[in-house]
């Protein structure tokens, strides 16, 4: 039997007594009571997401409940009421990622359009964006279990012909080694080889620059540039060439380490200009940029 720890702070103690009893949806409960206004607020970012969500997906609520409880359906798989089918990794913050990208739509895509998807984990964007009718989308992720999930999430679907997948790590440079965590989550980080880690927990991933992507596949237009590589948008960023830079239209970044200002500058010299900021927390959030319609195609 689990016992909650009386050694706890008496907030945090009756706290934990809450989500014990009633679950993580219970404490919100309590909280809205508590906190009217901080309520408000959090409804008014996720009350939409809600909406959709019961419109999106055949059995809607209980998949609310996992994302308030940030849990993974028993069965792993998101069933859409259009008859598309999805499967996650297992991982608790798959069900988060699948609402940020179809409920709460933080990438949004339009039709016939190229799509670059750095740090596509299990491929719930790059199917998102196949779904909103993208031309071709380009999908890379390093870690092998999430890769794998992907190429499902592509099988179940019939979107070989739009999502073409990669197995690499994309950073500045081609042909490194990095290493990769084994398990497959929405937080993985890179790592060079010679940082000392678990041979056990991690993994060798092969690296690919952004530049020769967009050659070895000679993409001339770059519709959209979605990054979720947790820290290494930096390095990515920074070693793009203005001759890649000048085919790009719009590029969406989850940035870490609180470095808006260091983004912004470098892609304003490229004549990007920053359209939104969403921060989660001090040094985490999102940047929207865009520089224009620039009509292209593959």
């Amino acid at each position: 039997m689990n016992v909650i720890s009386r050694n706890l702070h008496p907030k945090e103690f009756l706290r934990e007594a809450i989500r014990r009893f009633a679950g993580e949806f219970g404490l919100q409960i309590v909280r809205a009571f508590l906190h009217p206004k901080e309520f408000l607020r959090n409804a008014i970012i996720i009350g939409p997401q809600i909406v959709r969500a019961l419109f999106l997906f055949k059995k809607p609520l209980p998949l609310i409940h996992h994302f308030f409880n940030q849990t993974c359906p028993s069965d792993k798989c998101i069933h859409l009421r259009n008859g598309r089918e999805l499967k996650l990794s297992g991982h608790n913050l798959d069900i988060v990622v699948l609402f940020q990208v179809f409920c709460e739509r933080v990438y949004p895509t339009d039709s016939n359009t190229v799509v670059l998807d750095i740090g596509a984990n299990i491929g719930l964007f790059s199917s998102y964006a196949a779904f909103s009718g993208a031309q071709k989308v380009y999908a890379f992720e390093p870690n092998p279990e999430a890769y794998h999930c992907m190429l499902e999430n592509i099988g179940r679907n019939n979107l070989q012909k739009v999502i073409v997948p990669y197995n690499y790590a994309v950073t500045s440079k081609s042909n490194e080694v990095v290493t990769i965590p084994k398990t497959a989550s929405p937080q993985n980080r890179i790592a060079y080889e010679n940082a000392g880690r678990d041979k056990d927990e991690y993994e060798s991933a092969n690296t690919i620059s952004l530049n020769d992507i967009v050659s070895k596949e000679s993409i001339s237009r770059v519709h959209l540039l979605k990054m979720d590589c947790e820290g290494s948008e930096y390095d990515i960023l920074a070693g793009i060439s203005k001759s890649t830079f000048s085919k790009i239209n719009r590029i969406i970044v989850e940035y870490h380490d609180g470095k808006v200002a260091e983004i912004d500058e470098n892609l304003k010299q490229h004549g990007f200009k920053l359209e939104k900021v969403s921060r989660a927390t001090e040094k985490e959030g999102m940047l929207w940029f865009g520089k224009g319609n620039i009509q292209g195609s593959l």
